[in-house]
This record gives structure tokens, C-alpha cells and sequence, in this order.
């Protein structure tokens, strides 16, 4: 009969689960190292194979693999931690406060990375190792995790410290026809994000693979079930009904070369002042395989692209650029603005300039041929016409405004950032949303010049400035009457006087902007007139929501009662002409907004927004306590 020490050990071991291969005791050997090893290579030799079919030249080296990780949804199992003694009498190292935790913790929050941390991986649990690629079962390898391979040297590097410091995992305003954040990236997208944060001169190979069937199965279901069809005619329910045997021919095509990009259809919208802005709307497969790729070029450049970039970027929008540019002026003490837009932007990119552009991250000729396909598409125009462009890009595709914020990066931001602020006395900022941007000096003599240069740097690159909204101005808080005003993304900006008397930035909506939603209004209710009154309140209650949420910030309320009493004169003139007689009253008319709750515009900023902003620097309990109001020399009282 046993001992009473030896019984109870046995019966622990006894009621222990079994430990996974990530779990296990340091000096710990047995057939599962071998099976670990066999699979290993097993996973090599089918990685060696997919690289010659695919083209690629060499794979990443072995830390690059350690950086992929398994959210939670992806099929892996959630082990417990180790929290065991070692052979050595040493605890595991990997558990919940230890510093080779906090040290990579530390590392991941340096390089920026939006995937979870060593202490937070497989399925939230702590104090687990990363699982790599080659631990997990063949059948857990999908074709949408797999590692990226390149054509040059892996070797960690610090990421510069002008890249990648903008990215989030805040959920992104929709730009295209496909929603896209950087929280919702597979796990292969998020290994190329981190690698492009390591190493910011790395050329991405093999990417081409990733377009296949799941990822343009998660790109199907993320598009607008209501978006105009393209040329083809094929609608979103329609392609719905075969969608796998879709997906499979496609792919088929995508991966034998045979695809073949089809005619984009011109639609042109009205942009004030009598002019039109050219829409390209693509059929709904392109959309998907355009989606796909577009995925692919975020993940690599969203580490390279500047803080002065807001548009088109996941956990970006128009109004951070506003609060970040009105917090700007109010700190930085300019004096001189420069509010620049360039003319036909899009339909002005020049194609070999974009190419060489990719190139720099990009060492796939598949997906190069792909994207210059899309450029060199044929366009059908309205009346039957097709044109094949030379140049620009069809706005309204998902894959152009990623290649329009690239295209800038090179030509604008990075030359403003290491040429022009680097060579000017005083501060100067950038701040730009897709063409659209604006510029801050303190010195008029810097202004100048960046304006000569300006022009003559977007000639280079096959671009041209706008005149009629172009201009250097005086804006400065002490300038008085000699201060001008600017217009950004809608918001008109002017200095002004507070409560106090102090200089402060006035923010209102823009004139044009104005003027022009109240003409959309009286269009839409003069065609909508006849619809029933609950279809009229519930478009009336979206519209006023929307206007209030863009426009609604902190100083502006004169310009939102001013839209909501022209559109309630416009409101109540046109329901009155539903029929021969007079059907409202004023006193009538506003008993029936009220039946239907239709909420006016409101201001909806709140100064924490303002007061919370990443350059606005501030100060914890500890700090404001150790200031001293009463002098050096003064003691409280005892109690």
C-alpha cells in the first residue's frame, strides 16, 4: 500500500487536463515532439511547393512568423496556462505580470500593432506564448492564414518614427462600397501590418494568393446590397443566389490569369456651381476582387502613412481633421495659411508614376498586373461613348481611394514632411483629407515660397492646382482685420473674440455648403412630395440627423437653426401644394413635427472631444498636485 504523500500526488496528475504543446514543462520530451517536428516539415515541404506555383522568391524568416496571431472565431483552442513549477523549480515565465509579458506588451504597443498581445492571445486568455503556424494541425491551415513571403531580407528594424504612428482600431466611416477597419482584418493582414511597421524598406511578395475564395466571400458580404449595378447588370441578389459557385469561378479565373477587367460605367452626380464630378461605378465582381485587393494595400501602407493623412483610412474621419486642425491653430501660433485643392484629381494620376510608386512595397507581378488593368478599364459614358484613359483612376471604385492616398503620400506628404518643414525657421503643419489639404506657417517669406514649390512639385507628377481655391492668407490671433478666412472639408474658419475678449477660432458651416444642402432639400421634397406623410417624416428625421452629426460641432449653432428654418419654410410650402386647399398652418405644421418627433439639427460636439485630442499634452493628479500656488515658503495649517 502506498503512502499517503504518493496517493495524493498520483490523484492530482489524475485530475489535471491534459497540457497543450504550448503549455508545456520546460525539458519535456516525448512523440509529441516528433509529431511537432514531422509537422513542421511537412508544412515547409507544402510551403515550398505553393511558392514555386505562386512565383514568390523567399519566405520571411522565422521571427516574422512569430508576429501572426489567432483572434478569437479562427479555430483555435484556448489552452490553460502553465502555471506549473519547471523541472528546475523555476515558474513558467509566461504568466500574467511577468516581465517577459510586460516586455513584449511593451513592444507591441511601440510598434503600434491592432492585433492582441502576448498576455491577451488565443481567445483572451493570459499568460499564454504566441501559437505559430507550424504548431497548429494541417486542417487548421486555411488559405487565409497563411505567412507572407518576400524577396528581401527580414530583419527586424525600428519602425521610423514618421510612419505607422496613426494607427487605430476604432471603427471607420464607410468611403467606399466596402466598410473596412483595421479591427476586422484577418490575421494575415495583420502579419503584414507588423512587419511593414518592422521594417519600412520590406517589398511584399506572394500577395496575390490572398485573393481567394474566403476573403472575397467576407468581401461579398460587407458590400452594399443596394449599390447601382455595373455594366453587366448583375445586382447584389442576383449573384447572391449561386454565390459559392461564383466565388469558385472566379477564383478560377483570378488564379489561370484569365480575368479580365470589364467597362466601367460613367455617372455623373451634380457638384455645385453648375459642374459635375465623374463617377465610375464597376461591376459587382470587380467591386469584390478590388475589395480584396484594397485590403491588401491598407494593411502594407496603413505603417507608412503620416499623421497629416485623415482620408480614406480605417478609424479616420473629416471631422478629427477639423478638431485637430482647430486645436492647431488655437497652440501652434500661425500666421499664415495656405488652402490649396487640386484640380481633377483623380482623373489626373499618372499610371507609371503610381506603378513605380507600389513597386517600392509591392514585389507581386500578379497584383500589379491586376491593378494596372483596372487603370487601363475602358469607360462607358452616358451616351454610349467608350473612352480608355491614360491617366486618373475611376472614382467610385473600392481600390481607388487607397491608390489616391498612395499616390499622395509620395508626392505630398513626404515631401512636405522631409523637405519643407525641415528647411523652414519657424512651425509649419500639414493636414490633408484625400486632395484636399491645408497648410500652417508662422513666416510669410515660408509661405511663399512653399506655394512656388507647391506648384511647381504637382506639375512634376502630372498635377495641377486649382486656382479659384488656392490662396495664401493672413491667419493669425493677433492679426485683426488683416486676418482672412478658409474653408476646410465644409467648415469656414475665422478668427473672432470669446466671452473674454480673448482671441479664439470661430468654426461655422460653410456658405456653399449651405446653400447647397438647401437646394438638395427643395429637390428632394418637390419629387417626394406625394409620398405618404410617415415615408416624408422618417427621410425628413434622417436628413436633419445627418446634417447635425457632420455640422454639429462646438461654435456653429446660427448655421444649423439658419438650415432648419430654410427647410421648414421649404417643408411647409411644399405640403401644401399636396393638394387644391391649404392643409397646414404654422401652429398645424409644428404639431405634426412634433406627432412624428422630427428632431432639429443640434450641436453635438462636446468639448471632451476637443480637450482629449493626441497633441493636446496634460496633466495627471500627481503633477497638479505637486504645484506649489502659495510659493515656496508656504506650510497649511496643522489640524
Amino acid at each position: 500500500m502506498s503512502s499517503d504523500p504518493e496517493r495524493k500526488s498520483r490523484v492530482g496528475r489524475l485530475n489535471q487536463p491534459p497540457k497543450p504543446e504550448c503549455c508545456r514543462v520546460e525539458g519535456q520530451a516525448g512523440a509529441s515532439e516528433k509529431d511537432a517536428d514531422s509537422r513542421t516539415t511537412a508544412w515547409k515541404r507544402t510551403q515550398g511547393n505553393s511558392q514555386a506555383a505562386s512565383g514568390s522568391r523567399t519566405p520571411l524568416k522565422q521571427s516574422s512568423l512569430e508576429t501572426i496571431q489567432y483572434a478569437g472565431g479562427d479555430g483555435v483552442a484556448s489552452p490553460e496556462p502553465n502555471t506549473e513549477e519547471t523541472v528546475s523549480g523555476e515558474v513558467s515565465r509566461d504568466l500574467p505580470g511577468s516581465q517577459s509579458v510586460a516586455r513584449e506588451q511593451r513592444a507591441v504597443q511601440k510598434l503600434g500593432s491592432p492585433a492582441a498581445s502576448r498576455g491577451t492571445n488565443c481567445g483572451s486568455q493570459t499568460g499564454q506564448e504566441v501559437q505559430r503556424l507550424e504548431d497548429l494541425p494541417t486542417g487548421k491551415q486555411e488559405q487565409g492564414i497563411r505567412p507572407v513571403h518576400s524577396s528581401s531580407g527580414s530583419g527586424k528594424r525600428c519602425p521610423n518614427p514618421e510612419q505607422g504612428t496613426g494607427r487605430t482600431t476604432q471603427p471607420a466611416k464607410e468611403t467606399s462600397a466596402v466598410r473596412t477597419t483595421e479591427s476586422s482584418w484577418r490575421t494575415s493582414l495583420r502579419a503584414i501590418t507588423n512587419k511593414a511597421a518592422q521594417d519600412p524598406k520590406h517589398r511584399f511578395g506572394g500577395l496575390y494568393r490572398l485573393l481567394n475564395q474566403d476573403s472575397l466571400r467576407e468581401c461579398f458580404n460587407a458590400l452594399r446590397k443596394a449599390a447601382a449595378p455595373g455594366v453587366d447588370g448583375i445586382t447584389f441578389e442576383e449573384y447572391e443566389k449561386n454565390l459559392e459557385s461564383n466565388l469558385a469561378d472566379l477564383v478560377r479565373r483570378l488564379k489561370n490569369k484569365s480575368y479580365r477587367a470589364r467597362l466601367v460605367r460613367r455617372k455623373y452626380i451634380p457638384k455645385g456651381n453648375g459642374k459635375f464630378r465623374p463617377l465610375g461605378i464597376p461591376t459587382l465582381e470587380e467591386k469584390l476582387v478590388q475589395s480584396a485587393a484594397a485590403q491588401i494595400l491598407c494593411a502594407i501602407y496603413e505603417a507608412d502613412f503620416l499623421e497629416c493623412s485623415y482620408g480614406y483610412r480605417p478609424g479616420r474621419n473629416p471631422l478629427q481633421a477639423v478638431r485637430e486642425l482647430t486645436d492647431a491653430l488655437h497652440r501652434g501660433q500661425f500666421e499664415f495659411i495656405v488652402e490649396a485643392d487640386i484640380k481633377g484629381y483623380f482623373e489626373h494620376i499618372q499610371h507609371d508614376w503610381l506603378l513605380k510608386m507600389l513597386a517600392l512595397r509591392v514585389n507581386d507581378g500578379a497584383l500589379l498586373g491586376l491593378i494596372r488593368k483596372w487603370l487601363r478599364a475602358g469607360i462607358l459614358e452616358e451616351d454610349g461613348r467608350i473612352e480608355h484613359p491614360e491617366s486618373g483612376t475611376p472614382q467610385g471604385g473600392s481600390v481607388s481611394p487607397v491608390l489616391a492616398n498612395v499616390y499622395l503620400h509620395y508626392v505630398l506628404d513626404l515631401w512636405f514632411e522631409r523637405r519643407v518643414r525641415k528647411g523652414n525657421r519657424g512651425q509649419s503643419r500639414l493636414f490633408r483629407f484625400a486632395d484636399d489639404f491645408v497648410c500652417c506657417f508662422d513666416y510669410r517669406h515660408e509661405a511663399e515660397t512653399f506655394e512656388q514649390a507647391l506648384t511647381e512639385r504637382m506639375s512634376k507628377f502630372g498635377l495641377e492646382l486649382a486656382t479659384d481655391k488656392t490662396k495664401r492668407i493672413r491667419f493669425g490671433p493677433w492679426g485683426g482685420r488683416h486676418n482672412g478666412r478658409f474653408d476646410f472639408l465644409g467648415i469656414e474658419f475665422s478668427w473672432g473674440r470669446g466671452h473674454r475678449g480673448q482671441p479664439t477660432i470661430q468654426r461655422r458651416t460653410s456658405r456653399k455648403k449651405l446653400r447647397g444642402a438647401v437646394e438638395r432639400f427643395t429637390e428632394w421634397i418637390k419629387a417626394e412630395r406625394h409620398r405618404p406623410l410617415h415615408e416624408l417624416m422618417k427621410t425628413l428625421t434622417a436628413k436633419y440627423t445627418g446634417h447635425g452629426n457632420y455640422y454639429g460641432i462646438i461654435g456653429n449653432s446660427k448655421s444649423l437653426h439658419r438650415y432648419c428654418y430654410e427647410t421648414s419654410r421649404i417643408l411647409f410650402k411644399w405640403l401644401n401644394r399636396r393638394s387644391q386647399r391649404h392643409s397646414y398652418t404654422w401652429k398645424t405644421f409644428n404639431r405634426l413635427l412634433k406627432r412624428f418627433k422630427v428632431p432639429p439639427p443640434r450641436v453635438v460636439e462636446t468639448a471632451r472631444g476637443i480637450l482629449n485630442l493626441p497633441c493636446r499634452p496634460g496633466w495627471n493628479l500627481e503633477q497638479v498636485s505637486q504645484v506649489k500656488l502659495f510659493g515656496k515658503a508656504y506650510r497649511p495649517a496643522r489640524a
